[in-house]
């Protein structure tokens, strides 16, 4: 499987644009089928699991749970990073996803997601089903552990 790493950028009439800015190979995995897949590339590729800061990313899929491009939506403070509703969708918009996945982490080392977690995951939720993109899950990694919104919601 390819990841793309993208930042969004404007062109010069003003537009947004895609702007590639990494690319790897991560062989073992076609596609992101589970939760685990999220926390595995999150781990191995972005090193999530060892930002000093919150880092909220995005990752965008196509109809079968192919990625078609990663990225960093936000970075705030050791204790919170805002993303908002309308970056997110911009991006998942310019590279044609029906389907996207939220991953931050806390740096606490605590998984638990913070009200202000709920909040922003249920916004992004009715947000993009409003365009047509389903939010497939939001997970927050910390340090080895993690918290998935669809296992919680599924157990």
């Amino acid at each position: 499987m390819q990841i793309y790493e993208y930042r969004v950028a404007l062109a010069g009439d003003g537009r947004n644009i895609l702007v590639r800015e990494k690319e790897q190979d991560y062989g073992g995995m076609e596609k992101i089928a589970s939760p685990d897949d999220v926390v595995r590339i999150t781990r191995e590729v972005l090193r999530l699991h060892e930002r000093a800061e919150e880092y909220v990313y995005l990752v965008c899929l196509d109809v079968k749970g192919h990625p078609v491009g990663f990225f960093e939506v936000s970075h705030g403070n050791c204790t919170r990073a805002m993303a908002g509703s309308r970056e997110i969708l911009v991006r998942a918009l310019l590279c044609g996803a029906s389907g996207i996945i939220l991953a931050h982490n806390h740096p606490s080392g605590d998984p638990s997601p913070s009200e202000e977690d709920g909040q922003q995951t249920e916004r992004m939720r009715r947000a993009a089903e409003l365009v047509g993109i389903d939010l497939i899950d939001h997970i927050i990694i910390a340090g080895f552990s993690f918290y998935s919104y669809v296992e919680a919601s599924a157990g």
